[in-house]
């Protein structure tokens, strides 16, 4: 049974009369250290070749723009539709609209498809008075090509303001898994909740703490600096790489947050015991402020995630508004 026989929101709207499109690679692009098209490095950094691939994942991109357009409409290209059963295909490849209102961005509307490429209206019936968005793009999947959609009568007007820029360096779980759509990962919560502009160097399962990457981290201009890369390393690794790793930074502010509560450490002691000496062992860091994962989201009683690691939306928003109180 196909549901948009039944439910008519389901349906996807893919005409294309009377829009006219603007190419979504511009300068205007938020969350990215570097000009290079949607990709988060340069085509010159190499750190991994999982790194090379995953730097092409567009997580934490956005893009603020005003239009006067009663409808929006999203054109894209990608090299992949979902492919991972524990996170929602609007996740990995979707976009998220959000609107601002009282001078706060709220949730609008997402894109409800999971295909390579498509051309839908994202919303519509928005009237014709000018409106503030802004557009968070896909956190797990390469984005070849994206157009914003408006009527071929109205404006649009893109912009971006000179921003501090805040550089998260983590795993997975930076990089947006499991949020169910981009909007909802803790880096965009925050980008849509500070005055700064976030770039996301999260690479799932691939913070290896590589001095290349450190080196790669130095060139960008920043406030503040948030590593998240327990994840990803075993405890040995944590020893023999993070505290050069920290000392080859030149940031005057760093963040390094340990990890995030796991039922398995209930009842598996050999699970807590390395989870309670990475624990230590970070705490112990020189030039930084040390952040205890754990205490983060405690409260949500192990409720936090979708499959014991990976954070739900929950997940996410509660890290976020804890972090805020770190650097607002």
């Amino acid at each position: 049974m196909d549901v948009k026989i039944i439910d008519k929101g389901q349906a996807l709207d893919s005409t294309s009369d009377n829009i006219k499109y603007y190419s979504l690679n511009n300068e205007y692009l938020r969350g990215l250290a570097f000009q290079n098209g949607f990709y988060r490095l340069r085509a010159t950094d190499y750190v991994s070749d999982n790194v090379r691939r995953l730097n092409r994942h567009p997580s934490g991109v956005n893009i603020s723009f005003k239009t006067n357009s009663t409808r929006i409409k999203i054109n894209t290209k990608l090299t992949t539709k979902a492919y991972m059963d524990h996170m929602t295909a609007i996740g990995q490849i979707g976009f998220d609209l959000y609107y601002k209102h009282q001078g706060k961005y709220v949730f609008l509307a997402t894109t409800n498809v999971n295909a390579k490429e498509y051309d839908i209206t994202i919303i519509g019936d928005l009237g014709n008075d000018e409106k503030e968005y802004r557009l968070y793009f896909p956190l797990y999947a390469e984005v070849v090509d994206a157009y914003i959609g408006i009527d071929s009568d109205a404006n649009i007007e893109f912009s971006k303001e000179a921003q501090e820029k805040v550089v998260i360096y983590g795993t997975s779980i930076s990089q947006g898994g499991c949020a169910t759509r981009p909007g909802m990962s803790y880096t965009n919560i925050l980008d849509r909740n500070t005055n700064y502009e976030f770039i996301n160097l999260g690479f799932s399962g691939s913070a290896h703490l590589e001095l290349e990457m450190a080196d790669i981290i130095n060139k960008i201009d920043m406030k503040y600096l948030i590593l998240e890369v327990e994840a990803n390393n075993t405890h040995q690794s944590l020893v023999d790489n993070l505290p050069a790793f920290i000392d080859r930074l030149t940031c005057d502010k760093i963040f390094l947050i340990s990890h995030f509560p796991e039922t398995t450490n209930l009842i598996k002691p050999e699970y807590s015991a390395v989870t309670e000496a990475n624990y230590q062992f970070q705490k112990q860091m020189d030039k930084v402020v040390f952040i205890d994962g754990h205490a983060l989201l405690v409260e949500l009683d192990y409720d936090g995630t979708v499959d014991g690691v990976h954070l739900t939306d929950l997940g996410f928003y509660t890290l976020a508004k804890k972090l805020l109180e770190y650097i607002k």
